[in-house]
C-alpha cells in the first residue's frame, strides 16, 4: 500500500490482527483486558501446565491460527485437555495464511457475548455498532445468531467501546473495519477475547446495511482509495441474522417451512444440498443456511426470528453421503 501511496495499516503489528498467540502479546502491551492465556507448543507443554498446577477449569483452548470457531473448545476438565489440543490442531488454516502450530489454553469468562463492528480511516475509529451473539452451549461455542444495533445500558455500551478502541489500537489498525469480540460479565465488567481486521462474518455486513443504511463495503473501498467514507447511519433499524444447523449427524432429507422474502423477512438462504453428509454444528462451517429479519422494534425482531426457527423443520437420516 504505501508503495501505491494509498492508505494502510502498520506492517509491523498487522499480523497480531489474524494471530491469536500474537494478538494476546499485543493485547498486553497496551492494556487491553483479556482473559488469562498460556501459548503452549504441543500436547506434552499443555499436560506439563495442567500438572504443574497452572490451569483452571473450566478453560478454552484454541488454536493460534484458527477462525470461525474452528478447534475451539471449553474444557471442563484434565481429561479432556489432550482431546482439545489435537481437534485446535486439526482445524483447517484459512484464508491461506501458514500454520502455527501453537495453541492458547484462554481462561473461560462468562458472560454475555457481544462484538463490536468498527471502521477506522487515517488512524480515526467509528464505532458503527455492538452486535448480541447467539451462540450454542456445551463445548462448542457456535455463533447461532446476530442482532445488531444491540440495545444495552450506557455503562456497558461504554466498557465495551472503550476496550475495542484499545483493541484495535493494539494491533495497529489505522484503515479499514474491525470486528471485535467481547464478553460482558454480570458485573459490567468486560474482556476482549479477540479482534479481527475485517467486518464480521456471518452476514453482519447485510446486518448493518439492512439496519443502519450504511453500506459497509463501499465505505471500506473508499477508505482503501483514500476517499472520504460515509460513516453517519441513513436510518434507524434493527436486524437479525437466524442461522440453521443439523439437529444430529446423518443425511440431510429436506428443510421445510421456510418462510417467504418479505419486506421483514428480506433474505432465506439454504446452502446445503439434500443428501449431503451433516452433522451437529462445531463451527461456523456446519451452518446449513440462514433467515434475517429487520424492523423497527428490536425485541419484534428477535421474536419473529425464533417463531421463524421454530417453524423450519430439518430432516436428517441416518447414513452419510457416499
Amino acid at each position: 500500500m504505501r508503495r501505491l501511496d494509498l492508505p494502510g495499516n502498520d506492517p509491523a503489528r498487522a499480523a497480531a490482527a489474524r494471530n491469536k498467540a500474537d494478538m494476546v502479546e499485543a493485547f498486553a502491551h497496551h492494556d487491553v483486558t483479556t482473559p488469562r492465556t498460556r501459548i503452549v507448543d504441543g500436547a506434552d507443554g499443555l499436560l506439563r501446565s495442567c500438572a504443574a498446577g497452572q490451569i483452571t477449569f473450566p478453560c478454552v483452548i484454541k488454536p493460534a491460527d484458527g477462525a470461525g470457531s474452528a478447534g475451539v473448545t471449553v474444557v471442563t476438565g484434565p481429561e479432556h485437555l489432550e482431546p482439545a489440543w489435537h481437534a485446535a490442531r486439526a482445524a483447517s488454516v484459512m484464508y491461506g495464511l501458514p500454520r502455527d502450530e501453537r495453541v492458547l489454553i484462554q481462561e473461560y469468562v462468562d458472560g454475555r457475548e457481544f462484538s463490536v463492528e468498527s471502521v477506522t480511516q487515517h488512524g480515526v475509529t467509528t464505532h458503527l455498532c455492538i452486535t448480541r451473539k447467539h451462540t450454542t452451549g456445551g463445548i462448542h461455542r457456535v455463533e447461532l445468531g446476530h442482532t445488531l444495533p444491540a440495545r444495552l445500558s450506557a455503562a456497558a455500551e461504554r466498557a465495551l467501546l472503550d476496550q475495542a478502541s484499545r483493541a484495535i489500537t493494539a494491533v495497529g489498525i489505522r484503515n479499514g473495519a474491525t470486528h471485535t469480540e467481547l464478553v460482558l460479565r454480570a458485573d459490567g465488567r468486560c474482556a476482549v477475547l479477540e479482534i479481527g481486521a475485517r467486518l464480521g462474518a456471518g452476514h453482519i455486513g447485510v446486518l448493518i446495511q439492512h439496519a443502519l443504511g450504511i453500506n459497509p463495503w463501499r465505505t471500506l473501498w473508499n477508505i482503501a482509495l483514500g476517499h472520504p467514507a460515509t460513516l453517519t447511519p441513513a436510518r434507524g433499524r434493527y436486524a437479525t441474522v437466524r442461522f440453521l444447523t443439523a439437529p444430529h449427524a446423518g443425511r440431510l432429507a429436506a428443510i421445510t417451512g421456510l418462510p417467504a422474502v418479505s419486506t421483514t423477512i428480506p433474505a432465506v438462504h439454504v446452502r446445503a444440498v439434500e443428501g449431503a453428509a451433516v452433522g451437529t454444528v462445531t463451527s461456523n462451517r456446519g451452518r446449513l443456511g440462514h433467515v434475517i429479519v429487520t424492523g423497527r422494534d428490536p425485541r419484534a425482531v428477535d421474536d419473529q426470528a425464533d417463531r421463524i426457527l421454530r417453524q423450519i423443520t430439518i430432516t436428517v437420516v441416518p447414513g452419510s453421503q457416499s
